[in-house]
């Protein structure tokens, strides 16, 4: 069970392809100090919930820079196959208690940190590309999670993601139509995002700010545009 309140406890099977670059990557960082590394992305699924789901990656995020150790070993892109990718940690957008959540395994000096599969299907609802869709059926199917109330509440913690951009932002997808095209794919109905999200969202968070509630049409008007 995956549920939101539940903090996910996998077996991770480290003879998937994902395993396999991930603890090369791994015996290669120097034994003279600790590490902490988050693993993220679509990795983590074939990693602890179905072997068989493809990954090109393994995305990482960590407040040590491996670049050189990717590169020196023949571990980044372009070397013919499953390869690490480091990014910034401001590209995994989530619930600011995603850790509570979150799986960690400790291997050495390295402690790797697995974020709990709502998560990593919030990340992916910006961009939502054909295997991000298909990372949010997999989760379903194998285990009826998230549920629509689930999603909600996990999506009303992200809200700002459906704040427009700045200018110089690459956006990188549209939030609000692709909460819709979940909606469809996972549940076959439609959902009102601003009801059913943006309202409650903004609502829960009036009370801790102090803000006298506004009329809906002034809350609302930059979002979803």
């Amino acid at each position: 069970m995956i549920a939101l309140t539940v903090p996910w406890r996998p077996e991770i099977k480290w003879d998937t392809p994902a395993g396999e670059i991930l603890q090369r990557f791994l015996s290669k960082l120097p034994k003279n100090k600790e590490f902490l590394i988050t693993v993220f992305g679509s990795a983590p699924l074939q990693l602890g919930l179905d072997p068989s789901f493809l990954s090109g990656d393994v995305d990482i995020f960590s407040d040590d820079d491996f670049s050189l150790i990717i590169a020196q070993h023949g571990l980044g892109k372009g070397s013919g196959g499953m390869y690490i990718e480091q990014t910034s940690e401001n590209i995994f957008i989530v619930s600011p208690s995603w850790r509570d959540r979150a799986f960690q395994f400790c291997q050495e000096n390295v402690t790797l940190t697995f974020p709990h599969p709502i998560d990593i299907l919030v990340a992916k609802l910006k961009r939502l590309e054909p295997k991000d869709l298909r990372a949010f059926h997999l989760v379903y199917s194998k285990t009826g999670h998230p549920t629509e109330a689930e999603l909600k509440v996990a999506l009303q913690k992200v809200v700002d993601m459906y704040k427009p951009a700045f200018d110089e932002e690459d956006t990188g997808g549209d939030p609000f139509g692709n909460t819709i095209t979940v909606w469809r794919e996972l549940y076959g109905k439609e959902i009102d995002v601003r009801a059913e999200i943006i309202i409650p969202a903004q609502a829960l968070r009036r009370p801790a700010l102090n803000i006298d509630t506004p009329k809906h049409g002034d809350e609302l008007k930059e979002y979803g545009k």
